[in-house]
C-alpha cells in the first residue's frame, strides 16, 4: 500500500468491540425483556441521532433509555439497577487493529478515529487505552453530522487538515469502516477507502 497524508478508522467495529462483555441478555432475563430490546432501544432513531450529533449528551441519552425501558418492564424500579452494566461496558480492543495502527505510528504516520459517536468518546478511548494511537478524534457529535452524509467526511477532512497545519488531497486520506455504506461514501468523497475485515 502507498503511504497516505492521514490514516482514518471508524471506532465501532473497527477498534472496538461491543460483543465480549455485552451485557444486554442478562439484562433483559432479569428484567422480563425479549432478546435484543435493550440495544432495540438505544438505537432508536429518535433517542439515538440527536446524540451522535451533539443536541443530547450520553448522560442524557442513558437517561432517556432507562426511562423508555422503565415504561414496558413489570418492575420500572429495577431498570437503573441493571442498566448500570450497559452504561458500564464500553467494548473491548481489537488487537489486530490496535497492532496495525502501532505500527503505522511507529513509521511515522498520522492516525484519527472517526465514529459517529457521543460526547462520551475521548473518555471511552481513554478508558480503553485507546487515546495514544490517535493524533486525533473525528467524532459526529463535534460535527452535527454522521456518515455517511457527505457533510461528515467533509467535516472530518478539515479537522484532519487543521491538525497537519496544510490542505490535504481528498486521495490522500485512507479510510477503513465496517459498514459498506460509510465506505461507499468515502469513496464518493474522495477518500481511499476499504471495507474493514478481521482476520
Amino acid at each position: 500500500m502507498r503511504d497516505h497524508a492521514a490514516y482514518v478508522f471508524d471506532l465501532d467495529g473497527v477498534v472496538r468491540d461491543f460483543a465480549p462483555g455485552d451485557a444486554d441478555p442478562a439484562i433483559e432475563a432479569a428484567l422480563g425483556l425479549p432478546a435484543g430490546h435493550v440495544a432495540a432501544t438505544a438505537f432508536r432513531t429518535d433517542l439515538l441521532l440527536p446524540t451522535i450529533t451533539g443536541r443530547r449528551t450520553f448522560d442524557e441519552w442513558y437517561a432517556a433509555i432507562c426511562a423508555a425501558l422503565e415504561e414496558v418492564v413489570p418492575e420500572p424500579a429495577r431498570v437503573r439497577e441493571h442498566m448500570t452494566r450497559w452504561r458500564e461496558h464500553r467494548g473491548c480492543v481489537i488487537d489486530e487493529t490496535v497492532e496495525r495502527l502501532e505500527t503505522l505510528r511507529s513509521g511515522g504516520h498520522r492516525t484519527y478515529v472517526f465514529t459517529n459517536g457521543t460526547d462520551h468518546v475521548p473518555h471511552e478511548l481513554e478508558l480503553l487505552g485507546l487515546t495514544r494511537l490517535f493524533d486525533g478524534l473525528l467524532n459526529s457529535a463535534d460535527f452535527g453530522v454522521v456518515k455517511p452524509d457527505p457533510l461528515a467526511y467533509a467535516a472530518a477532512h478539515r479537522a484532519i487538515e487543521a491538525d497537519l497545519g496544510c490542505v490535504v488531497a481528498r486521495t490522500e486520506v485512507w479510510f477503513t469502516d465496517d459498514r459498506d455504506e460509510n465506505v461507499a461514501a468515502a469513496r464518493d468523497f474522495g477518500w481511499d477507502a476499504e471495507v474493514f475485515s478481521r482476520g
